[in-house]
């Protein structure tokens, strides 16, 4: 069985709402190269995937969600923090400074929302136990030397990072 998703592009990518909040133009270069590089790809994005869940009656919400026919699940977290910002990392602890918190979880919580879709397909007798998935941390305003010369690179707790330096300069059709 071949699955085959939309192609066109304004049904491949889906923003299910505006980008125009607190990090909106790093948030915004992290979707544009998302579109971008599985712009070829059979599969679909979405901007803020909203998950629905009965156990515990909560609401978990992906910033960004790539289901790739070959790839699985991608659940990608991205933080609009500088590395100053970065105090120190704890396990998947991460405590922050003149940030609007003082701590979070990127990592665990992209887990947590890939496991929670991970579960729906699981349900499904079709797609039971097919499934991939992949938890993915981006941080656009950090290039990843900055990380390595804070030494986070080094730590057993280090998540998979998309940095600045990876995003495209530009977007498509952009000069």
């Amino acid at each position: 069985m071949t699955l085959r998703l939309p192609t066109h592009q304004n049904r491949k990518f889906i923003t299910t709402e505006p980008i125009g909040k607190g990090g909106e133009a790093s948030e915004q270069k992290v979707w544009d190269t998302v579109q971008d590089v599985f712009y070829d790809r059979n599969c679909i994005g979405y901007w803020r995937y909203p998950i629905f869940s009965k156990v515990g009656k909560s609401r978990k919400e992906p910033d960004i969600l790539i289901a790739d026919v070959e790839l699985g699940l991608i659940v990608i977290e991205v933080k609009s923090i500088k590395i100053d910002q970065i105090i120190a990392i704890n396990g998947h602890r991460w405590e922050f400074r003149n940030f609007y918190t003082n701590y979070g979880r990127p990592y665990q919580q992209a887990e947590n929302q890939l496991f929670a879709l991970l579960g729906y397909c699981d349900r499904e007798p079709t797609l039971r136990y097919k499934v991939t998935g992949r938890a993915i941390v981006a941080l656009p305003l950090i290039a990843e030397a900055q990380w390595q010369e804070k030494g986070f690179h080094q730590l057993p707790c280090c998540p998979p990072i998309l940095f600045q330096d990876r995003l495209l300069q530009r977007s498509r059709g952009a000069e």
